[in-house]
Parts: structure tokens; sequence; C-alpha cells
């Protein structure tokens, strides 16, 4: 391996491609074959790039070759680049969902992954089998620049301060219902009073949309705090704790069918005034007119807004 104090000259594109596809497969064998080259070639595409980046990048682990921490680094610019240098290469040409290989980047947190994701990846199945979708986490306050940077695709959510060179579509909009144990001595119904005496699950700040900011704020002005049994940072790690104590969380319906259906919960009508969740599609400026975007946005888009039992 190169010395550190040795200049870098930037890895070809092909090279990148070769390491794409070797952090989806984790397998030598597999990627070559995808890629169409032997897989002596693919070792010394390898080589290259553990000289250039003066890291092993993958390390044996039985049959896999399991990624070190630099190579999951270079994961998502490498994407991002490679994504970028299609688009250039693609220009205004159409693409074919059918044949394309290709993987995008989608932001999305804890509840959009558990409804959304799932039904996503089922379409792919017959549509677009040659599409990876890679769900991708970190600060929504940095959404703005990853969108800018190519970093990620599409963000699924509701946030509110994505305005600069941003482009929204309202996919629905949501009430909310409140998630309990079947068993629960509440099960049947709740009123006001017995609502804000139940002790409540919230979700924390932190990588969530704006809009679960604004119901756990909510909610906090509403219960008394000894009623607030613990804040957890997703919808799914609070559906466990409800489903072993008689606690309650207030969430998205959309959501909790989906959650009650796999967990066994059930859900009733919330009591007092919760907003609605306004659940969109946001994507940047640069990728607006880009076929391979336009095409995930429509399919994103028909694949969520068909009936769920289709």
């Amino acid at each position: 391996m190169r010395s550190a104090a040795e200049p870098a000259a930037l890895p070809e594109l092909s090279q990148l491609v070769v390491l794409d596809c070797l952090l989806r497969e984790r397998s030598l064998t597999r990627s070559a074959e995808l890629l169409g080259m032997g897989q002596p070639t693919v070792s010394r595409v390898l080589a290259r790039l553990r000289t250039h980046f003066n890291d092993p990048l993958f390390v044996r682990a039985g049959q896999r070759m399991q990624p070190t921490a630099r190579a999951l680094e270079l994961a998502e610019p490498v994407a991002a680049l490679l994504n970028a240098a299609r688009r250039l290469q693609e220009g205004g040409a159409a693409f074919d969902p059918g044949s394309a290989r290709r993987s995008f980047a989608l932001f999305m947190v804890d509840g959009a992954i558990v409804h959304v994701l799932p039904r996503l990846l089922d379409a792919l199945r017959h549509t677009a089998p040659g599409i990876q979708l890679r769900s991708v986490q970190g600060d929504p306050l940095a959404l703005e620049g990853r969108l800018e940077r190519g970093e990620i695709d599409l963000v699924i959510g509701r946030y509110t301060h994505l305005v600069n060179n941003i482009h929204r579509r309202l996919l629905w909009d949501d009430d909310h219902v409140v998630m309990m144990r079947r068993d629960h001595p509440r099960a049947g119904g709740l009123d006001r009073s017995t609502y804000l005496a139940q002790r409540h699950v919230l979700i924390n700040m932190f990588q969530t949309s704006h809009h679960d900011v604004e119901v756990t704020r909510t909610l906090e002005e509403l219960l008394p705090p000894e009623n607030i049994l613990c804040h957890v940072p997703g919808f799914t790690a609070a559906s466990h704790i409800v489903l072993h104590t008689d606690a309650v969380v207030t969430m998205p319906r959309r959501l909790a069918t989906a959650l009650a259906r796999d967990l066994g919960l059930v859900y009733v009508a919330v009591p007092v005034p919760i907003a609605p969740l306004q659940l969109s599609v946001y994507w940047h400026e640069h990728a607006h007119r880009d076929p391979a975007n336009r095409w995930l946005r429509e399919f994103a888009r028909t694949t969520l807004l068909a009936p769920e039992n289709a």
C-alpha cells in the first residue's frame, strides 16, 4: 500500500463501478458475474483500489467479504458519483427500469421504513429487478446539502425546512391513532381524560421528521410529566414497548395498521386534536428532469397510493 505522503490520483470511474458492486454484493464471484468480468480482473481492480485508498477495504468473513470502516464511508459518495455520471451519459434519454441496474438512495425515518419500504421493494421485484434501494440515515437538517450533492435521490416524510431548490409532491394526509397491546384495559376506546391518564411512549427529536417533533411537543404540553413513560427514537421501538407494558403510543394510522398487523397490537381513535401527517416526496432541482429520478418518483407515488391488498 502507498504511504500517506504519496500523492493520490483519482480512481478511474470503471474502478469505482467495481467498488460499488463489491459494496452491494460482498462477493468477488457475484460481482464479477454482474459486471461481466473475470474474477481475476475484479481482484486486480480491488488491489488497485486498496493501494489508492491505503486501506484493505474488504476482509474475509467466511464466504463473504466484510467491508472495512473506510469502505463503508466510501459507499454513499461513490454511489452518488456513479449516479451523477449516469445522468451525464443518459442526458435526455429514456430510462428503462426493466433492464436498468442502478442504486437509489432514499432518506426515510423509522416509521416510513416500516410502512413504505417493504411495499416499494415488493413492487420492484416485478417491474425493475435490477434496481436497488438504499435506506440512508443522518441528520434531517443536513438533507438539503445531501440532496444537492446527489448523495440522496428522494426524501420521503414531512420536512418543512426543505425549500431551497427542492421539489415536493404530497402523497397523503394521515390521521393519528393510539396503539396499545390487544388486552390493554382501554382497548375499547379512550376519551380525553382516560387518554391523558395513560402512560405514554413518545418519539424523541433526533433523526425524526418535523411532524413527529410537533406531535411530541403537543403531547408533552398535554400530558402530566409523570405519565410520560419514556422517549424512544422510533415507532418500531415504541411499539415493542407498548406490546409488553400498559403504555400507549400515538402514531399515524397507516403506520399503526402495519405495526398492529405484524405485532398483534390494536389501536383506537385519538381523543385530542393532533394535526394530520402530510407525507410527501422531496427531490432536488438538479434531478427534476432526470429520467431515472422522474421514474423513481412516479414509481413511488403509484406504488404507495395503490390499495395495499392489490
